[in-house]
């Protein structure tokens, strides 16, 4: 075995890391990506040229960096991702890791119970079909306005004040939508959801269809997602090492 680290990718380390992905997403339903043009730190492990393990991490801030792995799965059992995240540590001292998992490999659970890794939080994908939506009634709140600017940002405003803001970035046909805020003062009175609602019907206008992601803690924006007609798609699980 020949341990490779690279801080970026070759076009063949690429095309080697999507060629292990795409055999564990047949066998597996993996739906995770590999941040091969993101990463910040790269280990493979060849077995003459074969890539039976790839790990990547991505830095989140200082002393703690997002772990992604993938191990073939007729390659398993034999340490080589142990003998590649070893490595990883030894290169980031005193960090911690995060590793994502989507529930649909057994292997990831039994890895992170074989390190002891404990739970971090929940994630939720969430996905709205724009085309059969229909806008819910609502009531603007008193001096409520929203502008929208090129690049995908909008902007809430009351009494002549920002008091919030999301952007929006394409993904396939439709958007993503992420960063939506809302000022302290401002909430529990009507404004996040104003905000929220008007966005989706500019959205609708413009685009097929929007994707979030809301943490499992935020009961508050999951209920108001789910009520506005968003159905849940994904989970992930994060958990530190």
């Amino acid at each position: 075995m020949e341990l490779i680290t690279a801080t970026v990718l070759s076009s063949r380390q690429k095309k080697l890391v999507s060629q292990l992905f795409s055999v564990c997403r047949e066998r597996e339903g993996l739906t995770l990506s590999f941040p091969s043009d993101d990463g910040d730190f790269f280990v493979l492990a060849m077995e003459q040229d074969i890539l039976v393990s790839a790990l990547a991490l991505y830095r989140l801030e200082p002393h703690l960096y997002e772990c992604t792995a993938v191990t073939h799965p007729e390659y398993r059992r034999r340490d080589y991702f142990t003998k590649a995240l070893k490595l990883a540590e030894n290169h980031f001292k005193n960090s911690d890791f995060s590793f994502v998992t989507d529930g649909h490999c057994p292997s990831s659970a039994f890895v992170l119970k074989k390190l002891n890794a404990r739970f971090w939080y929940s994630e939720h994908m969430m996905y709205l079909e724009l085309s059969r939506w229909t806008p819910p009634v609502y009531a603007l709140p008193p001096s409520f306005a929203m502008t929208v600017e090129d690049g995908g940002l909008f902007t809430a405003f009351a009494q002549n004040k920002k008091i919030g803001s999301c952007r929006v970035s394409p993904m396939g046909d439709g958007v993503y939508l992420y960063g939506m805020e809302i000022l302290p003062s401002f909430r529990g009175k009507g404004f996040g959801k104003a905000f929220f609602l008007q966005v989706l019907n500019y959205l609708k206008n413009t685009s097929a269809s929007v994707t979030l992601q809301v943490a499992g803690s935020n009961t508050a924006a999951l209920n108001l997602y789910k009520k506005t007609g968003f159905r849940i798609t994904e989970t992930l699980s994060y958990y530190l090492y």
